[in-house]
């Protein structure tokens, strides 16, 4: 029995900001393939943005290519003072096209939260015959777009799992501390990222989760951060402060 065909389109930049906004992560473009694999064999992978102009998903070129996806780059310009994306636009007139084109492909696979598309989910379903099936950030599809999909095809993901261990954290800081004499905040949190052998797409996010829990244990009172003289210069640095015994065995 011949396999079912599939095709991808990903609004990147709607899954970036959505996947920041809401954890604090970035879109991991594998999940998305590893998804649609389940509907049949992949025949095209298209990930939609302005990756020209934007810096922050122009750093993404390298790990969407690296999961075989075809970088479309869209133009933004700006329209009254504001700026508009014709990413939407350009996604719907290469469906339109793709459907025309590639009549033998029954299913694909929209990676978007954005309302905007829920006419072109419901065309394709309803008058197209194809199985379509949304997948966007939790807490970030649109109801209009999850209702012309239907709950059944509607998949929601979280992007990069990781969180700090505190405790971890802790024993890392204070064996830091023991080894060096001066310990500043900065590159204490780029050494934990070593630590916890961050992969290179996703550092940004490592970094800026450690940031927040090493300013966590200074609110919490674990460390504070004091500035020194050293060499005639001021040194901001961190320093343990609570009961170490009691932190590492208590």
């Amino acid at each position: 029995m011949e396999m079912c065909k599939v095709a991808i389109f990903a609004d990147y930049e709607n899954l970036f900001y959505s996947m920041y906004n809401k954890f604090q992560a970035q879109p991991d473009p594998m999940e998305i393939i590893r998804i649609s694999r389940q509907y049949g064999h992949i025949i095209t992978a298209r990930a939609y943005g302005d990756f020209e102009k934007n810096p922050y998903i122009k750093n993404e070129v390298p790990k969407l290519r690296a999961a075989s996806f075809e970088v479309v780059h869209t133009r933004t310009e700006t329209v009254g003072g504001k700026e508009k994306s014709y990413t939407d636009f350009k996604i719907v007139e290469d469906l339109f096209v793709f459907k025309e084109e590639n009549k033998e492909v029954e299913n694909i696979v929209l990676a978007t939260g954005d309302g905007h598309f829920s006419n072109i989910v419901a065309r394709l379903k309803i008058r197209d015959g194809k199985k379509l099936v949304v997948v966007g950030v939790r807490g970030s599809i649109s109801r209009e777009l999850q209702m012309a999909a239907g709950r059944d095809d509607v998949i929601e993901i979280t992007g990069v799992s990781f969180e700090v261990d505190l405790e971890d954290l802790k024993r890392f800081i204070l064996s830091q501390e023991e080894r060096y004499r001066y310990l500043t905040f900065v590159k204490t949190a780029q050494a934990y990222m070593e630590k916890v052998q961050a992969p290179p797409e996703y550092r940004d996010c490592y970094f800026k989760k450690i940031i927040v829990a090493m300013n966590r244990l200074i609110g919490e009172g674990y460390m504070e951060q004091i500035r020194i003289l050293r060499n005639d210069v001021p040194l901001n640095v961190i320093k343990v402060t609570a009961n170490k015994n009691e932190e590492i065995y208590g």
